[in-house]
C-alpha cells in the first residue's frame, strides 16, 4: 500500500518550515466554500485543520461525496462544491508550484491518488445505492461503513460514534433529512440500531444489519 501524506511528518522535517514556501494561506469560516464547482483555480490544496465536505448539488436536494480532514488534499478544478463544516485552515498552490513541491517530497502524489480514488468509490457507492438500495438499506449501508471502520465490538454489540447530523447522513446517502430521521427512526424502533446519546450508536446484532442492507430485512416477513 502507498505511503499517506501526511501534514504532520512533514511539518517535523528538517524542511518543514520551508515546505509550504509558495502555498497561499487561508481560515474558512463554518458554512463558507473552498470551491464554487465554477471558476475556480487550477491548483491544488492541503488541509492544515478542520473539515470539509465535497458535495454535489441537483435539483432538488445536494448530496454529500466524501469529507476532507486534516493531511488530506484536493484539487480545485474538481467541478464540486467544497464547504467548510468547521474552522478550517487550508493551504493552497497553483498547478507550477505544487509540481515543483512533487519533486521534493513525492509522497504528497500518493495522497491526491488516494483521495482521488475515494472520490471515484464514492461516486460509484452513491449512483448504486440510488439506483437499487431503498433508504433503509443506505442507512444500514451507513452504519455498517462505520462499525468497521471506527466501531468497538463489546458484549451489547458494536459501538458506533456518528459525527454526523440527521442532515449530514441524509446527504450522504442521496435523501431528504425527514425520509432519513424516518427511517432512522424505524431502524431503531426494529432493533436494528439503539441510540446511546447524541451521536452514540449500538449494533446489537451486525449480521442481521448487514441482512438489512441486503434488503432482508424482518419487517418484510410481517
Amino acid at each position: 500500500m502507498p505511503p499517506r501524506f501526511n501534514i504532520a511528518n512533514v511539518l517535523l522535517s528538517p524542511d518543514g518550515e520551508t515546505f509550504f514556501r509558495g502555498f497561499r494561506s487561508k481560515i474558512h469560516a463554518k458554512g463558507s466554500l473552498v470551491c464554487t464547482g465554477e471558476g475556480d483555480e487550477n491548483g491544488v490544496f492541503v488541509v492544515v485543520d478542520g473539515r470539509l465536505r465535497v458535495y454535489l448539488v441537483g435539483e432538488e436536494r445536494e448530496i454529500s461525496l466524501f469529507y476532507l480532514t486534516s493531511g488530506d488534499m484536493f484539487c480545485m478544478h474538481s467541478g464540486c462544491l467544497v464547504e467548510a463544516t468547521e474552522r478550517t485552515e487550508v493551504r493552497f498552490a497553483d498547478i507550477r508550484t505544487f509540481e515543483q513541491k512533487l519533486q521534493t517530497c513525492p509522497s504528497m502524489a500518493w495522497g491526491l491518488i488516494a483521495i482521488l480514488g475515494r472520490a471515484l468509490t464514492s461516486c460509484m457507492r452513491t449512483i448504486e445505492d440510488l439506483m437499487f438500495h431503498d433508504i433503509k438499506q443506505r442507512i444500514a449501508g451507513f452504519f455498517i461503513d462505520h462499525a468497521n471502520t471506527t466501531g468497538r465490538q463489546t458484549q451489547g454489540g458494536v459501538i458506533v460514534s456518528v459525527d454526523f447530523t440527521v442532515e449530514e447522513i441524509a446527504n450522504l446517502i442521496g435523501s431528504s433529512r425527514q425520509t432519513t430521521s424516518t427511517a432512522l427512526n424505524s431502524l431503531i424502533k426494529e432493533g436494528y440500531i439503539s441510540r446511546q446519546g447524541r451521536g452514540h450508536y449500538t449494533i446489537p446484532n451486525l449480521v442481521r444489519l448487514k441482512a438489512a442492507a441486503d434488503g432482508d430485512r424482518d419487517d418484510d416477513d410481517d
